[in-house]
């Protein structure tokens, strides 16, 4: 009986996993392509091992969250640039517009962008120390996922 309930418990971890990447992989094969500013942050701690730490522009703005909120309404510039426009109202946003899920900052007022981290394969350093905007893939309810970052022309940093 114990054998038994540890291989159910296995078996349902493992299709809570399988699930979580069916519906990553979904959103990024289906979500909208939207790039965010990547706001400076300290050199010395920039490059991390094989890792790159990430701020991003919104988080420095002052956004107020009214707590019933936990998105902001993006608009585009020329190049898909995303910038605050509005806080998300539960309607359905304009044709130029995306909305995109954020977190309260626990520092003041403002929102938190995730992820704070991109990770990349090692020795690749240099290539991404060029990198001034985050790619995400967004889907209609502003659930996104970091999928690759770009350099000053908004051109994808490609390691091959």
């Amino acid at each position: 009986m114990r054998r038994a309930s540890f291989l159910l418990a296995g078996v349902a971890v493992l299709a809570v996993l399988g699930w979580k990447v069916w519906d990553a992989e979904a959103l990024i094969a289906r979500g909208d392509e939207v790039m965010l500013a990547l706001a400076p942050v300290d050199p010395r701690s920039l490059m991390q091992g094989d890792y790159m730490r990430l701020a991003w522009a919104l988080e420095r703005e002052t956004i107020r969250l009214d707590g019933s909120e936990d998105a902001i309404v993006l608009g585009f510039d020329e190049r898909r640039v995303g910038r605050f426009r509005r806080l998300a109202d539960g309607g359905a946003p304009a044709a130029d517009e995306r909305i995109f899920r954020v977190r309260r900052s626990p520092v003041g007022d403002g929102v938190m962008v995730e992820p704070h981290s991109f990770l990349f394969e090692e020795g690749r350093a240099d290539l991404y120390a060029k990198a001034r905007y985050g790619i995400f893939r967004v889907d209609a309810d502003g659930r996104h996922l970091l999928v690759g970052l770009a350099d000053a022309d908004a051109r994808r940093i490609d390691p091959r």
